[in-house]
């Protein structure tokens, strides 16, 4: 009975660090200021994902091949692969 609620101390302690530690990064990460010179797109201000598909460097590159791609349907120039 001893080691059952022991176990479910230690449980409850590990998620509520857990919980902890993500509000404490959380906090740290909303007060880190943008380095000079960077300026993050309005869409990209809530966003946290480290691997997002858009690239601010690469946005006039992919926009001129998204631009090929819809020329190349309308044109009816298309590869299907099946």
């Amino acid at each position: 009975m001893l080691a059952i609620t022991s176990n479910m101390i230690i449980q409850g302690l590990i998620v509520v660090g857990s919980i902890l530690l993500f509000f404490i990064s959380l906090s740290l990460n909303r007060k880190t200021k943008t380095p000079k010179g960077v300026e993050v797109p309005e869409k990209c201000q809530s966003c946290f994902s480290e691997t997002c598909v858009i690239k601010i460097n690469d946005v006039d590159r992919i926009k001129e091949e998204m631009r090929a791609e819809i020329n190349k349907c309308d044109s009816g120039d298309i590869d299907e692969e099946k």
